[in-house]
């Protein structure tokens, strides 16, 4: 019978950013930046892309009556399930709390996580590095990367992100 035979070594690297994102506009607009970057030679796809809100609901004597979270796959999808499920008197009753529907803004949350390959030239050998990388709204994690220089150039072009510092 056949031994396993070690292919590749995978590592994470996570930066956690000094003061997290503070809007969905710059987050988007640190997401573009990744994304249309050339600069790195990282051939990069969106994967997935998450934004969450909370919507809570107060009865007449301004009380916690309840709250629902929503999941969507773009900023457009979250503005507008927020609309629906905020401040409109249907949303209200629907609720059956007869007071008020706010959109709650500590708990926003959004992440982007795109699969990546970077090809890496070590000693004069060409490889290929397939990673992912995630921007959360207070943290950037590279995952699965295999050599140094991927980790580096991401570094690199994080470093020359405000929002990232």
């Amino acid at each position: 019978m056949a031994d396993f035979t070690e292919t590749s070594i995978s590592r994470n690297a996570k930066r956690v950013f000094s003061t997290p994102i503070a809007d969905v506009a710059t987050f988007n607009e640190v997401v573009e930046a990744f994304k249309n970057d050339e600069t790195m030679n990282i051939i990069k796809n969106v994967s997935s892309a998450t934004y969450k809100c909370r919507v809570e609901y107060k009865d007449a004597a301004g009380e916690d009556a309840g709250y629902v979270l929503f999941y969507g796959a773009s900023t457009d999808n979250m503005n507008d399930m927020a609309s629906l499920l905020s401040g409109t008197e249907a949303a209200e009753t629907a609720a059956g709390v007869g007071g008020s529907a706010v959109l709650d803004a500590e708990a926003y949350h959004w992440l982007v996580k795109f699969t990546c390959t970077k090809n890496v030239n070590i000693e004069g050998k060409n490889y290929e590095d397939t990673f992912t990388v995630t921007i959360g709204q207070d943290y950037m994690l590279i995952s699965g990367f295999t050599y140094d220089a991927t980790r580096d150039v991401i570094e690199t072009w994080a470093d020359a992100q405000a929002a990232l510092a």
